[in-house]
């Protein structure tokens, strides 16, 4: 923990205020300039990885340093090789066969022989994100399966359970009206009764079930995929919008993403937090932002959406001369809702975070 949780309590209507700070207060706590290795690929729905692989400079790394990936992965385009001030950064393309990145075992040789550690993060064709850290002492990372593989079995009967849920339940009240209509149903008047109760009971199980007010109002009404990639594209614009010069420019750009009285309290607070980094001569730079997981999603009334979820942040923190890449963790409960242009935050409570490299 960067700060203590009972600093994260007294800003809880706060947005990133105490997850700049996580990455600033990282950085004044080290006075080396160690930087990690990182190596990132990211699969097409072709089956194409997009591999880049960038090594610090000036940090002992042996001649021998290099990602190795399983026998069936072929380089198929040439490799572009790029020196800063900092790194060499390498890219190129491969395709790893049927199975693509599902799986694979994906090793850093040499690693065993420094003392920094290699971030990898793999981004398969269905939109999952794996991340690992690999030290001195683990060298090896295996990549998880693909979450589309895992539930295609799963998912052909939640997809006739949901159709069962949402239609055919309407079909059981006519059945037990028909019937009722026999010329024997008044001998039967007890079971063709608690036929009908039945099907009334599952009726209004699946009529309150389906989100009615919502599609009244002509809202729309997110699965937990769409919710995922809304959530992200917001959090990623609201952690850029400090990056801006101007207050002028912040606000413009942060109430794209957030609204209602929420927006002034994030935009005054983090300014604030903004201001004492500037004077201290530490900037941060938010390089990409990956939802972890959502650990839970519920829809209000007003068509809004309440989430508990987790995300990683990578990112850059420049202070005192030096240059440090980190990656944290965080996780918060927030409320997002539908307005006339764009799904907004309305609140947001950090429950969590944690520095991963």
């Amino acid at each position: 923990m960067v700060l203590p949780k009972m600093l994260h309590r007294r800003f809880t209507s706060s947005l990133i205020v105490g997850l700049l700070f996580g990455f600033l207060a990282c950085a004044s706590a080290l006075a080396d300039n160690i930087r990690p290795a990182c190596l990132e690929m990211e699969e097409s729905d072709s089956g194409t990885i997009r591999v880049v692989w960038k090594v610090p400079r000036y940090q002992n790394i042996p001649d021998r340093f290099t990602p190795t990936f399983p026998e069936d992965c072929r380089v198929s385009s040439p490799r572009n090789r790029v020196v800063t001030g900092s790194a060499i950064i390498e890219m190129w393309n491969m395709a790893c066969g049927d199975e693509g990145l599902a799986g694979a075992q994906i090793s850093i040789d040499g690693l065993e022989q420094t003392m920094t550690d290699a971030l990898v993060r793999v981004r398969l064709a269905d939109g999952s994100v794996y991340r690992e850290v690999l030290r001195p002492t683990q060298t090896v990372a295996t990549v998880p399966d693909s979450a589309s593989a895992l539930d295609e079995g799963q998912g052909v009967v939640r997809a006739g359970l949901g159709l069962l849920d949402r239609w055919l339940y309407f079909l059981l009240l006519p059945a037990a009206w028909f019937l009722s209509l026999r010329p024997r149903a008044r001998k039967q008047g007890i079971v063709l009764c608690t036929i009908a109760l039945v099907a009334g009971g599952l009726c209004g199980h699946a009529l309150g079930r389906l989100p009615v007010h919502q599609r009244v109002l002509h809202q729309d009404v997110l699965s937990e995929a769409e919710a995922t990639r809304v959530l992200q594209g917001l959090m990623l614009n609201t952690y850029r919008a400090f990056m801006l010069d101007t207050d002028e420019e912040i606000y413009d750009y942060l109430a794209r993403s957030v609204a209602g009285e929420f927006l002034n309290e994030v935009y005054l607070q983090n300014r604030q937090a903004m201001r004492m980094d500037e004077t201290e001569g530490a900037s941060t730079l938010i390089d990409r932002l990956d939802i972890k997981s959502v650990e839970s999603m519920k829809r209000l009334k007003d068509g809004g959406v309440a989430m508990v979820a987790s995300w990683d942040v990578y990112g850059s923190v420049s202070h005192s001369g030096h240059i440090h890449y980190r990656c944290n963790t965080y996780r918060a409960e927030l409320t997002m809702v539908p307005t006339k242009s764009y799904w907004k935050l309305t609140s947001f409570q950090l429950l969590d975070e944690e520095r991963v490299i």
